[in-house]
């Protein structure tokens, strides 16, 4: 069928580069889709001698390139244009037009998404898209018109679009990647940028917070004056806000549903590089970090001697060699242990995601399971966390977020600063509260 249609094609923007037997099934095909309709994916090539000034801003050329790929899906939602590249906006294919506004994404999710890639990228005066086009036709020839027009249509699109847009993404991309490097210099691991809007919104096809794209209603962020926001002078801009120190034990903390898991995830997100809107620009991190959870695994020799003194029964070896299905607690503190003897930058903690056992000490956990919190191991053995920094979310581990070095609260998802001195001196009366009017009664 792919044959058939392509000898049927007239408009002279097929990348012929990439029409070869060997690419034939692979790059480009033509399928019959469970629905009836046909799917055909052809590479493209379209010229626009304006994308030469592109060049000045090489580093950032994805940004660009993203842009003019969210420009047509833009034409397709908006004006309705261009509807095979949207299979006529069929449930099934809502990847092929979603808009997307990330790019250099580090984790392998959101592949069926349009986006800038090895098949999608400007070069000189040039830009190269792979289409993936929907037809209800089922006559060869008529599907081809129908490629000709969308072939033309895009021609026409691209050598109209506003040139200075694409440069603004472009220089957004570089700045992205410059603060990330100067972040070591710095003495930083992550920086978060007055008016970062970290909510996400989420969609069937984007379901995952590092791809899925901003709320409607997305409260700044605005850097506490007394955590001294820092400010930056980038390549073509200069950025206010909170940077979190290498080997800085932060929390932040607050009432439930007031923002702290998504800020967490937003300091996450922010090893990806993102284009102008999406609302975490200028959330910076860099790229050696973990994010520690509870679970399970088969142990197998893994050492978990830094919290462990003891094993529970059932669990073969030593605290130094554990053989056996591991607790929540085991395979968390296996993790951290784990990303300190691999010197990761910056490891990561959500409450609502942790054995708050291996975080907090207990009367129990410490008598019957030899359990040395991370709360002791920071106010006590400090040296023992190597270079990591600690950014940790809590609502209620009080003990944790009184031997941080620095904290911040969010409520009505705002950032506030945390006086931990004054927090410990009413951690301790509430204590003596508890003691009063439970045990000794």
């Amino acid at each position: 069928m792919i044959d058939s249609i392509l000898s049927h094609i007239t408009c002279p923007f097929l990348d012929n580069r990439l029409i070869t037997k060997a690419n034939k099934n692979k790059i480009y095909y033509a399928v019959k889709q469970p629905d009836g309709n046909i799917k055909v994916v052809l590479p493209f090539v379209f010229e626009n001698e304006k994308f030469l000034k592109l060049s000045d801003y090489k580093d950032g050329i994805e940004g660009a390139t993203q842009r003019v790929i969210e420009e047509i899906k833009s034409e397709i939602i908006n004006k309705k244009r261009f509807l095979p590249l949207a299979g006529y906006f069929g449930k099934r294919y809502r990847s092929l037009y979603e808009p997307l506004t990330v790019v250099n994404c580090t984790l392998n999710i959101g592949s069926d998404l349009w986006r800038a890639d090895d098949y999608n990228y400007i070069d000189g005066n040039k830009i190269y898209l792979l289409l993936r086009m929907v037809f209800k036709e089922r006559d060869e020839k008529v599907i081809a018109e129908k490629i000709d027009e969308i072939g033309y249509g895009l021609e026409r699109l691209i050598k109209n679009i506003n040139l200075n847009i694409l440069i603004d993404e472009a220089k957004n991309i570089i700045d992205q990647k410059f603060l990330r490097e100067k972040l070591k210099e710095l003495n930083l691991v992550s920086f978060i940028a007055n008016d970062s809007k970290p909510a996400r919104k989420y969609t069937e096809v984007r379901k995952h917070y590092r791809i899925a794209g901003p709320k409607e209603i997305n409260i700044p962020f605005v850097c506490p004056k007394e955590l001294k926001p820092i400010e930056i002078e980038l390549k073509y801009r200069v950025v206010e806000g909170l940077g979190i120190k290498r080997k800085e034990v932060f929390v932040i903390t607050g009432r439930n549903a007031q923002g702290k898991t998504t800020m967490l995830q937003a300091i996450e997100s922010g090893q990806d590089d993102h284009i102008i809107g999406d609302g975490r620009e200028f959330i910076i991190t860099v790229r050696n970090l973990i994010k520690a959870t509870t679970g399970s695994m088969e142990m197998n020799g893994e050492d978990i001697s830094l919290f462990f003194q003891k094993l529970p029964k059932g669990i073969r070896g030593s605290p130094k060699a554990v053989y056996g299905t591991a607790s929540g607690s085991m395979y968390m503190a296996y993790q951290i242990q784990k990303a300190i003897k691999n010197k990761r930058d910056i490891i990561l903690i959500d409450e609502d995601n942790s054995a708050v056992n291996l975080l907090v000490s207990g009367v129990l956990s410490r008598k019957f399971e030899g359990v040395k919190s991370l709360a002791e191991i920071i106010a006590y053995e400090r040296e023992k966390l190597g270079e990591s920094t600690f950014i940790i979310t809590t609502s209620s581990l009080d003990l944790l977020t009184a031997v941080a070095d620095r904290a911040m609260y969010l409520e009505d998802h705002k950032a506030y600063y945390l006086d931990l001195k004054e927090f410990k001196e009413e951690l301790k009366k509430y204590y003596l509260e508890i003691i009063d009017s439970f045990l000794n009664k």
